[in-house]
């Protein structure tokens, strides 16, 4: 398969997908949970993927695409959307938490992003392609570290793999203050990816600063009811997961999510930065 097929099959799995629908029972309806997905292609013998070890980005834990699969030679990374429907509703919720917004993320994460890249992976697999899914791996882990930052306790989050961060290398977008990658149709999604032992030319970044497209507005500052986000020291995990699992343990499921809505790079590149 080459660059367009793989694109074709990854349009007509979404298209053909039955359960990228939740329902919002408060209102009596349904809303879809994901817009079409945009997708990369990264090198997996690209340079920059040796950066993630050092401390400073990811750490020692994380696994290189060549460490995931011995032939590996192409990352296809994919950013799925959040739907209209619920960033709307999440974009102007008063609630702590966001109905609308916690179907769609139980949605995404409980089996949709999982059954579009596993029918990928079948076609690619049936083109005789070797594909290693990292998230859903065995292999794949998440160390978490005490830090201090802006004189506050945090965490140091240090996976096996980071979708955000193959996003990156594969010319997806940047990173946000807020810690969340920065695409042409926003921050407000998901991200996954597939190695592959198949060699496709690899999409141009064009960005070289890992904040290239964050206009350091301020707006997902404002947005966070905890003040886990600051311009110099970023979004402070230990506040941030603190308060998703407040939720979580108050309402039985969820996440915070206010980051994400009713900011500038909610749906697209801040328009200084395009």
């Amino acid at each position: 398969m080459d660059k367009r097929s793989i694109k074709s099959a990854l349009r007509r799995i979404y298209k053909g997908l039955r359960d990228n629908v939740t329902e919002i029972p408060s209102e009596g309806i349904s809303v879809p949970v994901f817009e079409e997905p945009l997708i990369g292609f990264a090198a997996a013998d690209d340079p920059f993927w040796e950066k993630y070890r050092a401390i400073e980005a990811i750490g020692p834990e994380w696994m290189s695409p060549r460490e995931w699969m011995e032939g590996a030679k192409t990352v296809i990374s994919i950013f799925y959307p959040f739907s209209e429907e619920i960033r709307s509703r999440a974009r102007v919720c008063p609630d702590e938490t966001c109905e609308a917004w916690n179907l769609g993320l139980e949605a995404a994460n409980g089996y949709l992003v999982k059954e579009i890249q596993t029918a990928l992976a079948d076609e690619l697999r049936a083109a005789g392609t070797e594909v290693v899914m990292p998230s859903y791996d065995p292999r794949m882990k998440v160390v978490n570290i005490p830090v201090v930052s802006g004189g506050r306790d945090d965490l140091h989050y240090i996976p096996a793999w980071s979708e955000r961060h193959a996003a990156f290398i594969a010319g997806l977008g940047t990173f946000g203050i807020h810690r969340h990658l920065i695409s042409e149709k926003g921050c407000a999604g998901r991200y996954g990816s597939l190695i592959v032992d198949l060699r496709l030319r690899p999409d141009p970044r064009g960005y070289t600063d890992l904040y290239g497209y964050c206009v350091h507005c301020g707006a997902c500052i404002k947005r966070c009811p905890v003040n886990a986000i600051s311009d110099e020291y970023l979004r402070n995990l230990k506040l941030c997961s603190g308060r998703s699992g407040y939720i979580r343990q108050t309402y039985g499921s969820g996440s915070c999510g206010k980051c994400l809505t009713g900011i500038p790079c909610e749906h697209g590149i801040p328009a200084k930065k395009h």
